[in-house]
């Protein structure tokens, strides 16, 4: 090895090897790029989304764009097209400037740092912009499917109530027919509750106004499942006795009518519901509040509500005689004139029971007094009189005696009788006999039936029982909701 280090040509040759390396390296990091060209690669990046941005959405509605995303082809060293993801690539449209009606506006890009861009296809769009609008709609339903077999649907009931508002470019509000939202039923017997449903613009077709923005966007609904139902009166029977020294003054319900559901079938017979108020809860005179069960009748589901309060004022009770009660004639048929002949005068003086208060406030014209000659002949007749009274009045009459008037029927052809007296009572009886009530009546030749004897010779009267009553809200009562004491006999009231 000395040697040849101690050689000079070795040395020169030596020497000169190490200038071609060093040169060689200089040289090959400041070459142009030109140079370098087969060291990048291309890349092609598909379906990179369109972003938009600076958009006034308060001010304007866009319609959407007429392409979405873009292709770019992109060029760079291996090593960043390769480890680069593709979100770093990023193409956007600044709308901050647009003006309604169509854009055409260029995309704006966003590369990794290394990385250029060859192509962007396309490199603009077109944006069509409308100011927006805003118009309020009813906010309405749509019922799909149905309820459980004998079931109906009652009135929804939506909150927030109102209007919505619906927004968009005018030329698509003026299309707008509708705002509604849609329930799906499928045999649901119990009330449907949604808490978001959600609402949708629909045009006068039924089509489903896409980009609509609604305002409430979903609401809450409630539509109450129920079985068949109808609202009739409320009428007041009675069970039971009070004392025998007291009389019904007044019953009144806090309900005067009450909703019962059920099968149609058993709904339309009933035309009315009556609450039972049992009287021997009473034991003294004055007022006292009752609460009654309403309970179902046969084929009727349920009673809403279920439950009233019946307020129910009792007074010792009392009598009083009234004169000169007129007495009226029905039902003569065709082509016979009918007359009363006994009384005389066409009148009876009757003496009735009942609370004080009421008795102090009766006249002659509340009381009716019929003779009814339907289906009689001509001919001399004596006629049951059939007697109405105001409601808690009672008619006292000795037990098995009945009323009577003699009647005679003669043709239209035949002169009168002449009793003068009849003539004129028969004057007066037409000119004040009130019209007859709608309410029971008493003297049709049956004894009074089913009533616990009292001391003396007539039948004393018990408070009603539920065979015997009529409701309080029909109008009519039996006259023994208005009797009391011994002595007294059956009456009948009215109203």
């Amino acid at each position: 090895m000395n040697k040849w280090m101690n050689n000079n040509n070795f040395n020169k040759i030596l020497a000169l090897a190490l200038g071609i390396i060093l040169w060689a390296m200089v040289h090959a990091d400041t070459a142009p790029v030109s140079q370098t060209t087969s060291r990048m690669d291309t890349k092609t990046i598909e379906n990179v989304k369109i972003e938009v941005t600076g958009f006034d959405e308060d001010k304007y509605v866009m319609e959407p764009l007429d392409v979405d995303s873009v292709r770019m082809e992109v060029r760079g060293k291996k090593s960043d097209l390769n480890y680069r993801f593709s979100d770093s690539y990023k193409v956007s449209v600044d709308l901050s400037k647009v003006k309604p009606g169509n854009n055409r506006l260029s995309l704006s890009y966003s590369l990794p740092n290394g990385v250029t861009l060859e192509s962007l296809t396309p490199d603009e769009v077109n944006v069509h912009v409308e100011l927006r609008n805003t118009k309020a709609f009813p906010i309405t339903l749509l019922t799909k499917g149905t309820p459980a077999q004998g079931y109906q649907l009652g009135t929804p009931v939506i909150q927030p109530t109102g209007e919505a508002e619906v927004t968009l470019a005018a030329s698509e509000l003026s299309k707008v027919a509708k705002v509604q939202g849609t329930v799906e039923l499928d045999g649901d017997s119990e009330t449907f509750k949604e808490k978001r449903m959600k609402l949708f613009a629909y045009d006068s077709n039924g089509n489903e106004i896409k980009d609509a923005v609604i305002k409430p966007a979903y609401v809450s609904v409630e539509i109450p499942i129920t079985l068949p139902f109808k609202n009739v009166p409320l009428e007041i029977g009675y069970t039971g006795q009070l004392p025998d020294s007291l009389v019904l003054s007044q019953v009144k319900a806090d309900q005067t009518s009450v909703t019962v559901y059920g099968q149609k079938e058993a709904l339309a017979t009933l035309t009315a519901y009556e609450a039972t108020v049992n009287l021997s809860q009473i034991k003294s005179a004055g007022t006292e509040q009752l609460k009654v069960d309403l309970v179902p009748p046969t084929g009727i589901d349920k009673i809403e509500p279920g439950k009233v309060n019946v307020t129910v004022t009792t007074s010792e009770n009392a009598e009083r005689t009234l004169e000169g009660v007129p007495i009226k004639l029905e039902g003569a048929a065709a082509g016979l004139k009918a007359i009363i002949t006994d009384p005389a005068d066409q009148t009876l003086s009757l003496t009735v029971s009942g609370a004080p208060d009421l008795l102090s406030q009766l006249s002659v014209d509340k009381i009716s007094i019929v003779a009814d000659v339907s289906n009689l002949t001509a001919g001399t007749h004596d006629v049951t009189l059939q007697v109405s009274l105001p409601k808690f009045i009672a008619l006292k009459q000795p037990a098995g005696q009945q009323l009577k008037a003699t009647v005679q029927l003669q043709d239209s052809s035949t002169p009168e009788v002449s009793t003068e007296p009849s003539q004129n009572s028969s004057t007066g009886a037409s000119e004040n006999t009130p019209e007859p009530s709608a309410e029971p009546v008493i003297g049709e030749g049956k004894d009074p039936v089913d009533q616990p004897t009292h001391s003396g010779d007539t039948v004393g009267t018990p408070t009603p029982t539920p065979t015997e009553q009529h409701s309080e809200n029909s109008g009519s009562t039996n006259g023994n909701a208005g009797t009391g004491s011994n002595g007294e006999a059956t009456g009948t009231g009215g109203t």
